[in-house]
């Protein structure tokens, strides 16, 4: 006690003696800091932050006092600087993937689209990859099974394409294209598929599932490629009623499941999502149309490692980053497998809340896993070195970034691309009525790392 009150004195001389001191005279016993001294940079810094005075549109009081105040603000930007480099004017995009010589693919939903996968030719247009008569299907309904699509070679609804590190065109057809924009045909085997082309066009892979693994109500959603020994594709199951991560193995051409219904793929059965500050239900223009919250979609994004050893996904209705060794997603649950389900249900691991529903992930060679934030029209990243998030990139024209794509091109530089198409704009969410406004934006921001190739 004696010693706390000698400290307490010797404190009070010290800031006497501060204030008598000569060229001291105005401080008093308030002057201290009221912070500790600044690190660099301030943990909690706000970087979208700037001071200025109220525009004259603000009520505020005609006090000479206030009227030239500089107030705090959001400014909204933040990170490098956003480069529009595709706009969409017929079709709005999901999946993008860029090669190593600039050229950029993308995939469309199917509901009157003419096709589904892409290549952009010019700026603000796009011709079918690899032809036209690839993305025409010989039919949409099953007329033996009706409510079923066909099985078929050609493409029924693209949703992801990307590029591996051999600088081939990966497409996940997930079989269940959207007829004339309402009724989703529920999928045949044969239907779903996993398909690989060289930039020539020429197919040199065609995997489809046994429907054990991909049931007619499956929504495949995703994919990566790791082209390390066997191979391996993963590929989440964004279905509400039987979320989970498909894996294949693309020497064998094998495919199973796992996580199924795993808390870390599930929906969070509440979530109400904000878009530019507005909170967002789905309002569903089929019977019953009961207003609903945001929870439509489960696993949904997924970045690898760039060594190949973690598998990062996260469910779109939810606000939280999950990843796990790829060891235990590789192993196929069977007799010889027994325990293969519980151990990698056991081995997931729970990064953590992430301030936005996540879209899109990706990866780049430096470790960084990118996570798009389309609740903050940002795309954030996730630092295994340090188990944080970091703010990346943020701009109010980033309007519901879709899918990440990292590049590194030839030609120099290393990029990270993005889709943006508004989806909470779309009739699901706004009562029938699409207040999306075209063109659709694919925009790139330059990063210091480059292409994870997991090869």
């Amino acid at each position: 006690m004696m010693r706390s009150v000698l400290a307490l004195y010797s404190l009070l001389a010290a800031m006497a003696a501060a204030a008598t001191a000569p060229g001291n005279s105005s401080l008093s016993v308030f002057d201290f800091p009221e912070y500790p001294p600044p690190m660099t940079p301030p943990p909690n810094q706000t970087l979208a932050d700037s001071v200025e005075p109220l525009p004259a549109d603000v009520a505020f009081s005609e006090d000479p006092a206030l009227k030239n105040l500089k107030i705090h603000f959001d400014t909204g930007k933040f990170g490098p600087p956003v480069e529009l480099v595709h706009a969409y004017f017929d079709f709005w995009p999901t999946g993008v993937a860029v090669a190593s010589n600039g050229r950029i693919f993308t995939s469309f939903p199917r509901g009157n689209e003419t096709f589904t996968l892409a290549e952009a030719n010019t700026a603000t247009t796009e011709v079918p990859f690899p032809d036209q008569d690839t993305n025409t299907p010989e039919a949409f309904i099953n007329t033996t099974n009706p409510g079923f699509s066909i099985a078929t070679e050609k493409f029924l609804l693209i949703q992801a394409v990307v590029v591996d590190g051999l600088d081939r065109i990966w497409a996940l057809d997930v079989g269940r294209p959207r007829v004339n924009g309402t009724t989703l045909m529920a999928a045949s085997p044969g239907g779903p598929k996993l398909l690989g082309f060289h930039q020539n066009g020429t197919r040199f892979a065609s995997i489809t599932f046994p429907a054990s693994v991909v049931p007619a109500d499956s929504s495949l959603n995703d994919l990566r490629i790791d082209l390390r020994g066997d191979g391996f594709a993963y590929l989440p199951d964004s279905s509400p009623q039987r979320p989970g991560v498909v894996v294949v193995n693309l020497r064998t051409g094998v495919s199973w499941r796992h996580l199924d219904n795993h808390p870390s793929v599930t929906v969070q059965v509440d979530l109400i999502s904000f878009h530019n500050g507005v909170p967002n239900y789905i309002h569903p223009p089929i019977s019953p149309f009961a207003v609903t919250p945001f929870n439509r979609f489960a696993a949904d994004g997924v970045a690898l490692s760039s060594d190949g050893e973690f598998f990062y996904f996260a469910p779109l209705s939810a606000r939280r980053l999950f990843r796990i060794p790829t060891s235990f997603l590789k192993i196929q649950p069977s007799a010889v497998n027994p325990n293969a389900i519980i151990l990698a249900n056991q081995a997931v691991q729970d990064l953590g809340d992430t301030g936005s529903h996540l879209n899109g992930l990706e990866s780049d060679d430096q470790g960084f896993i990118y996570l798009t934030a389309p609740e903050h029209n940002a795309i954030n990243r996730f630092n295994p070195k340090t188990g944080m998030i970091e703010p990346f990139v943020r701009n109010p024209f980033i309007q519901w970034p879709d899918t990440l794509a990292v590049a590194s091109l030839k030609s120099g530089g290393n990029f990270l691309y993005f889709t943006c198409n508004q989806l909470w704009l779309s009739p699901d969410y706004q009562n029938g009525t699409d207040l999306r406004t075209k063109p659709y934006a694919m925009f790139r921001v330059p990063i210091e790392g480059g292409k994870a190739n997991q090869l």
